[in-house]
């Protein structure tokens, strides 16, 4: 069986290199709010005053579209657009409004080059 401290070793010095290459970056490019740019402690986070602003989408909503709904209406309801003009897909489903911090981050992935936000996505 071969001898598993070379390995153990590599991975040592690979954490040790990062850690210390890590630092430089951090200091030339510190990390901001994915919404507003603030600095914040890290990086691929949002600050305190700009996740309040996420609107988190909860039940209920339409199965289809996930447009959501005011007030429970039963299962399986339907919304008027989905109803009206079905969608070529089964189901669609967000996890937040498209509003506020939300869409100030998927316009800055979509036209303002900034790929830091798409692991949000």
């Amino acid at each position: 069986m071969a001898d598993p401290m070379p390995e153990i070793k590599r991975i040592a010095i690979k954490s040790i290199a990062r850690k210390a290459l890590g630092w430089p970056a951090r200091l030339l490019f510190p990390p901001v709010c994915a919404g507003c740019r603030r600095h914040v402690s890290q990086p691929g986070v949002l600050c305190g005053a700009c996740w309040p602003k996420l609107r988190l989408l909860e039940r209920p909503w339409c199965p289809v579209m996930g447009t959501p709904f005011t007030h429970n209406m039963g299962e399986g309801f339907l919304s008027a657009e989905a109803i009206a003009d079905p969608p070529p897909f089964e189901r669609a489903r967000a996890a937040v409004a498209y509003s506020g911090v939300a869409r100030q981050m998927v316009q800055g992935l979509k036209y303002q080059d900034r790929t830091d936000l798409a692991p949000w996505m």
